[in-house]
C-alpha cells in the first residue's frame, strides 16, 4: 500500500505538529513537486454555519491579489469527509533564523522590510482578512533572502488555535491571549509588524524581560519605546508610533507603508553603540504551529479511529471551542461577528450546538474508553462517535476501536444497538456500515 496520503490536491509526507484543533504536515503538489508546502488539516468535521464561514474565509484568501511578500495559497477547502484544510507555500528558514544567525539588519534594510511587509499586510486587510500572528518565525526566508508572510491558519475560522502572549501581542489582545483565546484586529497586525521591525534593528523593548509574565503585563506596554543606539531616531520614532498602546493612535498598514517610504535616513543617530545581537526575547523560533519544513520522524497522518487524541472528550471539545476567532468590534462589521458566532457557538440547550455539552453527554454513556472523534448528523437527530478501548482489565492487552451511535431525544442520548432503526439518516447508516 502506498504511504502517500493526499489532502485535496496536496500529497502530505511528514507530520510536523499536532494540537487539539489541527495536524500540520509537510507536503507537495503534483503540479510542482519541488515547492514545499505546509498543510494544516482540522480534526473536526464542519457543517452548517461553521462550514459556510470557513468557505467564506477560504474564498477571501484565494481571492487575494498575488503579492511577492505573501506566501502563496496552494489549496484551501474541505476534505472528502468535511474537514477544513489549508496548504500554503513554505521554506526551511524564517526571519527568526536569519536574525539569530546574522544579528540586527542595517536601518535601510529594515525600512525596506517594513515597506514590503506593510504593503503585504495592507493587501491582506483590503481582502477582508486579518493575520493575527505576525512575528519573525512566521516570515519565511526564500532564495535571495526573499521574505514572505505566512501562517494564515492561526486565526482562520475552524483552524484557529490560540497563541500564548508574547511581545508581538497587541496590548488590547493580552487578556484574550492569557485566557487561551484567539483575538486579532488590523491595528493588532500593525503593532506586531512594528515589533518585528524594532527587533530587526536590535532594539530592546522595555516590556521584554527575562520573566515570562512580563510579556503579558499591560502596564509595561505603556512605557515609551526607547531609541535604538546607533540608529536613526526618526525611524524608531515612526516605529514607536505604530507601537502605541492605544490602537486608535496607530497608523493603518497603508499609512505605515507610506510613512516608511518617505522617511529619510541619515538623520541624527541615537547615542551609544548599536547592539550586535537581537534580544532573545524577540526571537521566538516557533509559534504554536511550525511553518517551516524541518527533518522529523515519519509519522502517519491523523486518521479517526486509529490514534488516540489523549484528551477526555469534554476537555477536547472545550479546547476546540475556544479556538474560535475573537475579532474586535471595529473590524469588518457583520462579517467579524458572523465569524465569531460560527466558531464560538453558544449553547441553546440542545446537544449538538455546544461541543462541551456533546462531549459530556457521550462521556456519560461510556464506562471506559476515549473518544477519538464525535459528530452529529446534518439534521441533529443522531450522534456518532469512534471510541478507543484499552485492552485487558488493566489496559495492558490488545485494545479495540468501536463505532457508537445514539439517537437524540431532547437532551438525552438513547443508544442505537444495530441497524434496525429505519429513521437513521444515510450518514449514520454508512458510519455503522449497515447493509
Amino acid at each position: 500500500m502506498s504511504s502517500t496520503t493526499t489532502v485535496g490536491p496536496a500529497a502530505v509526507h511528514r507530520l510536523l505538529h499536532r494540537d487539539a484543533v489541527c495536524s500540520v504536515f509537510s507536503g507537495t503538489v503534483a503540479a510542482d513537486p519541488t515547492d514545499l508546502l505546509c498543510v494544516t488539516v482540522a480534526h473536526e468535521r464542519v457543517d452548517g454555519s461553521r462550514r459556510e464561514v470557513f468557505l467564506e474565509w477560504a474564498a477571501k484568501l484565494t481571492g487575494l491579489a498575488a503579492h511577492p511578500h505573501l506566501s502563496p495559497c496552494a489549496a484551501v477547502g474541505l476534505t472528502e469527509n468535511g474537514r477544513p484544510y489549508l496548504a500554503v507555500g513554505t521554506a526551511r528558514r524564517t526571519l527568526a533564523d536569519l536574525l539569530a544567525e546574522q544579528g540586527p539588519m542595517p536601518p535601510g534594510q529594515v525600512r525596506a522590510l517594513g515597506v514590503a511587509l506593510s504593503d503585504a499586510v495592507a493587501v491582506y486587510h483590503r481582502g477582508g482578512l486579518i493575520h493575527g500572528a505576525i512575528q519573525p518565525s512566521h516570515i519565511l526566508v526564500g532564495s535571495g533572502h526573499h521574505l514572505q508572510l505566512t501562517a494564515y491558519d492561526v486565526t482562520a475560522p475552524v483552524l484557529a488555535a490560540p497563541l500564548p502572549p508574547s511581545p508581538y501581542t497587541a496590548p488590547e489582545h493580552l487578556d484574550a491571549a492569557v485566557a487561551g483565546e484567539v483575538a486579532a484586529s488590523p491595528a493588532g497586525d500593525v503593532y506586531a509588524l512594528a515589533t518585528v521591525l524594532y527587533a530587526a534593528l536590535g532594539g530592546r523593548l522595555p516590556w521584554v524581560r527575562h520573566a515570562r509574565e512580563d510579556a503579558a503585563d499591560p502596564l509595561l506596554r505603556a512605557a515609551p519605546v526607547p531609541h535604538v543606539p546607533g540608529v536613526d531616531s526618526d525611524l524608531t520614532d515612526l516605529i514607536g508610533a505604530a507601537l502605541s498602546a492605544d490602537p486608535r493612535r496607530r497608523p493603518t498598514a497603508d499609512v505605515f507603508r507610506e510613512h516608511l517610504t518617505r522617511i529619510p535616513l541619515g538623520g541624527p543617530l541615537a547615542p551609544g553603540l548599536r547592539p550586535d545581537a537581537v534580544a532573545a526575547g524577540l526571537l521566538p523560533r516557533r509559534g504554536l504551529r511550525p511553518v517551516t519544513v524541518a527533518v522529523s520522524t515519519e509519522l502517519a497522518p491523523f486518521r479517526p479511529g486509529r490514534e488516540r487524541v489523549g484528551l477526555r472528550p469534554r476537555l477536547r471539545s472545550i479546547a476546540t471551542a475556544t479556538a474560535g476567532v475573537a475579532l474586535t468590534g471595529a473590524l469588518l462589521g457583520g462579517a467579524a461577528l458572523a465569524t465569531y458566532a460560527a466558531t464560538n457557538p453558544e449553547s441553546t440547550g440542545t446537544v449538538c450546538t455546544d461541543p462541551a455539552v456533546l462531549g459530556g453527554r457521550i462521556s456519560e454513556q461510556l464506562d471506559d474508553g476515549e473518544v477519538v472523534e464525535s459528530w452529529c448528523d446534518d439534521d441533529g437527530g443522531y450522534v456518532a462517535a469512534t471510541v478507543d478501548y484499552p485492552g485487558g482489565s488493566g489496559g495492558d492487552g490488545e485494545g479495540s476501536t468501536e463505532r457508537r451511535v445514539w439517537r437524540i431525544e431532547g437532551d438525552d442520548l438513547v443508544a442505537v444497538t444495530g441497524c434496525t432503526d429505519s429513521a437513521m439518516p444515510p450518514s449514520i447508516v454508512e458510519f455503522l456500515d449497515c447493509a
